[in-house]
């Protein structure tokens, strides 16, 4: 099987805004955007620089974020989208998806369990 890199499509990223990109500490309203994660913030940078697509994907609406990402430079190509795969779903495709409540499917949803149950953002917060 040939990898994405092999068969010429462009890598993509979708990248969760809260709670990746900025800081997040719970729902205080559509324009309390929390401090951008400067380490996130520079990852984006290399991933543009090696030539990937990077996708924002946000519960937010995009012009509630838009002034945030100029502010603060992050590197993104678009919204809550991705307009180079035609899809009828909301979830923009991507090759990877960036997201602080993400839990990987191991293949046995049986030993998933635990980890459901357990789940912890990377702060500690549920």
């Amino acid at each position: 099987m040939e990898s994405l890199a092999q068969s010429g499509r462009q890598q993509t990223i979708a990248v969760d805004f809260d709670g990746v990109i900025a800081d997040y500490d719970g729902w205080k309203g559509e324009a309390v955007l929390g401090p951008p994660r400067k380490d996130v913030v520079s990852a984006l940078q290399v991933l543009r620089q090696e030539g990937w697509k990077i996708v924002i994907h946000t519960t937010r609406s995009e012009p509630h974020i838009l002034n945030y990402l100029a502010q603060y430079q992050v590197p993104y190509d678009e919204v809550n989208r991705n307009s180079s795969y035609a899809n009828a779903g909301a979830k923009p495709v991507a090759t990877i998806y960036w997201d602080d409540r993400a839990l990987r499917y191991s293949g046995d949803a049986s030993q998933d369990l635990d980890a459901i149950r357990n789940f912890r953002t990377w702060s500690g917060r549920r």
